[in-house]
């Protein structure tokens, strides 16, 4: 994965990478990661413990469970989850894979890369209008969209909310209309598997797509 850290237009950072080394439990966070969790860049060491603090107690078992299977298997994995920030609830989705310094064969993976995404803002946009909007959408635009969910639902583990989410933030990352991501996220799943992790690995590649052009713009508006 090739992930690099955006500026959502508001100024809000929303999507950073993240390392960790499996052997010393180091976590390695950019700037971004910093910010998501509410940090300036190095003012605190991300130790598991304090990695684990943020998250929410009712969510904290499911992501020490899936960071655990990643280490047992090398997988790519996922997790939709809260964490607390300043005492203020967030919603992300962690996704990585394991890697071998040794090569696969090794059998040992020996850290986990991948990134966060923080959908806080766009679960946090919903308003009468834009229910409004997608009211009036037409019937094509709107079994489009909800295709698309079902797609997020499936490679992210989200629920409808949060896919929707992730469809807006794309779409304004990428100053496209969220039908137009839809359509696109549609295509990609049909040219390709659909289970995950076979599913994640597209629309990993396809989120590379989406935000490597605008990171090397500078975040500029298309």
């Amino acid at each position: 994965m090739s992930l690099a850290g955006l500026v959502a237009t508001d100024g809000a950072r929303q999507t950073g990478r993240f390392v960790f080394h499996v052997a010393d439990e180091k976590w390695e966070w950019d700037d971004d990661v910093f910010a998501i969790h509410g940090y300036q860049p190095g003012e605190v060491e991300p130790t598991t413990e304090l990695v684990m603090q943020h998250k929410h107690e009712l969510d904290r078992e499911l992501v020490e469970q899936t960071l655990q299977e990643a280490i047992g298997d090398g997988a790519p994995f996922n997790v939709y989850y809260r964490i607390l920030v300043r005492g203020e609830v967030r919603n992300v989705v962690l996704c990585g894979e394991g890697q071998y310094d040794g090569g696969r064969t090794s059998g040992k993976v020996d850290r986990l890369v991948g990134y966060y995404l923080d959908l806080t803002p766009e679960l946090e946009a919903e308003t009468a209008a834009a229910a409004d909007a997608a009211v009036a959408a037409s019937a094509a635009s709107r079994d489009t969209i909800e295709q698309a969910k079902g797609i997020l639902m499936l490679g992210y583990g989200l629920d409808a909310e949060a896919a929707f989410a992730m469809l807006k933030w794309w779409s304004r990352n990428r100053n496209v209309k969220v039908r137009e991501v839809a359509e696109r996220l549609i295509q990609v799943a049909r040219e390709g598997h659909v289970s995950h992790p076979g599913l994640r690995r597209l629309l990993d590649a396809l989120l590379d797509d989406l935000t490597a052009s605008r990171a090397a713009r500078g975040n500029q508006p298309d």
